[in-house]
């Protein structure tokens, strides 16, 4: 299956392998054996160990551009990971833009007319040409429904699921390679990386994704005046086309030069309120509210655009979260380590003491800082990256939670840099432990937990009888796992053996040795000198020594 796979993307295989060359990275090819696959011309033309001017941050960034649109997302999700990759290498990823050209209106239209089984003209009553944004996954269109609703539709790339998962192949095969040769690809988690970009990119090229996640976005602001969600078409959508009410306003860059205006502090202050009660209550958030996300429809509302990739957070997840933020405000680094390891996997070879004193030593200055002004979100990602270089895993919903809290402070930074989302949090962390601390809650956990190990309980008497009739019947068998046992045996297997060859070897001479000494100096008159001893017992010790050295080096452990 390999094989067959490798074959059928045998060029986009030599494109990223002459990408990875020319940027560099020849020695990486050598390592893994992927520089063979290169043509002739730039094999001669490619030094494995050449190590051009640029930065690894810069020439990485370089690789991703020129293998387009899948490998741009990768970057940008990487720079989404402050917890794992360091900060040259976050700052160039976050440089990449995805913009490409726009695909003809032609294509765009067929995709619409196959998708929804009518003309073009029977579904909207007018509609541009001319997209007014292209990415790399879709493009989007302005049109008007016969109904009058101004809609903005969103059409999918031709055949860019079918390059996308081909590409998914590709860089899981070679995140396998890299985590297999180097160090680097292990301590950065790179197959952990792909995986988590696999499920991200895949919801984002489908567009019933996108449409389910505005549907409950929608629903659950509701009570929100100030936010504005657009409202799906149904009717009109499908897995690569999306038609949604078109949400016409000024985006944050453009607020200093608009005529209107703007209520900025009390936008900050709803947009927080909103977004807040997003990741605190209802557990499902924008997980990327940048600029080109946000559009300020009216000097005191704002909507929120674009959810292809939302953050999701259970029950137990965000009272975890609020545990840690607690911890964080009361200034206890002993909690604030506990609530990590509640949001996390834990090596077991951790100190935890030494782990404990460096997160006292990064949170003491921001104690230093007045409380009102405390970046949360970098407050939270310092913690993240200082437990990275533990091995300690921090599970994907909180690191993706505490991008989007960077990311959304420096749009309420820009509306109204007094505001402090710390102190708007306050609230709604009282509201959750008020609530953990709740005599019916409390009881109603107990009431699930007891009917949990009730059926464990009532499952023990027949595991039991399970238990002692394999005894009777003697089935019970012992199985012991030795990391890298196989490793050590083989060596092992080869020590004997080349033990044994040595052995042989010395026995083969001291009989060749003592034959030609009887010889010389031994009786004359004896049958064994008169007999060719010495010829025969060389043949059969030569051949004896063919075979015992054919034998251990068939074997591939010598």
């Amino acid at each position: 299956m390999e094989l067959t796979r490798g074959l059928k993307h045998a060029n986009r295989y030599r494109k990223i392998a002459a990408v990875l060359a020319r940027h560099g990275f020849g020695y990486i090819l050598q390592e893994v054996g992927l520089f063979h696959i290169l043509s002739l011309p730039k094999r001669l033309a490619s030094d494995p160990n050449d190590f051009n001017m640029h930065s690894i941050g810069e020439r990485i960034r370089l690789v991703l551009e020129d293998l387009g649109p899948t490998f741009i997302k990768l970057g940008q999700l990487i720079s989404t990971r402050e917890d794992i990759f360091p900060p040259s290498i976050i700052e160039e990823m976050e440089k990449l833009q995805d913009e490409v050209p726009p695909f003809p209106f032609e294509q765009a239209r067929q995709i619409i007319e196959n998708d929804l089984g009518r003309p073009l003209d029977d579904i909207y009553y007018t509609f541009s040409e001319e997209p007014i944004a292209a990415a790399s996954i879709g493009q989007v269109h302005q049109a008007v429904l016969h109904d009058g609703h101004r809609v903005a539709v969103k059409v999918s790339r031709p055949h860019i699921k079918e390059t996308i998962e081909k590409d998914i192949d590709i860089l899981r095969d070679l995140a396998r390679l890299f985590s297999q040769r180097f160090h680097w690809a292990r301590y950065y988690r790179l197959q952990d990386v792909i995986e988590e970009y696999v499920d991200a990119i895949r919801d984002e090229v489908d567009y019933y994704v996108e449409a389910r996640n505005t549907e409950k976005m929608r629903t659950n602001m509701a009570s929100f005046p100030a936010l504005e969600i657009p409202a799906v078409f149904e009717k009109y959508s499908s897995r690569r086309v999306l038609t949604i009410t078109f949400l016409e306003g000024t985006k944050l860059a453009e607020l200093g030069s608009s005529n209107k205006d703007f209520h900025k502090k009390e936008l900050a202050r709803s947009l927080t309120d909103a977004f807040l009660h997003q990741v605190l209550i209802d557990g499902f958030f924008h997980s990327d509210p940048h600029p080109g996300n946000i559009i300020f429809t009216d000097s005191d509302r704002a909507g929120f655009i674009d959810f292809g990739q939302v953050g999701r957070l259970n029950k137990a997840m965000r009272r975890q979260f609020i545990n840690y933020v607690i911890a964080m405000t009361r200034k206890k680094p002993d909690q604030v380590a506990d609530a990590i390891y509640g949001m996390a996997d834990i090596p077991e070879t951790i100190d935890h003491d030494q782990f404990a004193e460096d997160v006292y030593y990064l949170l003491a200055k921001y104690y230093e800082i007045p409380f009102h002004e405390i970046r949360f979100g970098e407050a939270i990602n310092d913690i993240f990256a200082t437990s990275h270089r533990y091995e300690i895993q921090i599970y994907k919903e909180y690191t993706m939670l505490a991008k989007a809290f960077i990311t959304f402070e420096g749009i309420i930074e820009h509306l109204d840099p007094d505001l402090s989302i710390v102190e708007i949090a306050e609230p709604y962390g009282r509201r959750l432990a008020k609530e953990q601390m709740d005599p019916r809650k409390i009881a109603k956990d107990w009431l699930k937990e007891g009917m949990r190990q009730r059926n464990y309980l009532l499952d023990i008497p027949k595991e039991f009888r399970d238990a002692l009739s394999k005894l009777n019947n003697s089935h019970v068998g012992v199985e012991m796992k030795i990391p890298k046992i196989n490793i050590f045996l083989n060596k092992l297997d080869r020590i004997s053996n080349r033990v044994s060859f040595s052995i042989i070897l010395l026995a083969f001479s001291i009989i060749m040795v003592g034959l030609i000494i009887g010889s010389t100096f031994g009786d004359s008159s004896s049958p064994l000198v008169r007999l060719p001893v010495i010829e025969i017992s060389f043949i059969i010790s030569f051949f004896m020594f063919l075979w015992l050295l054919y034998a251990i080096f068939k074997s591939g452990r010598f």
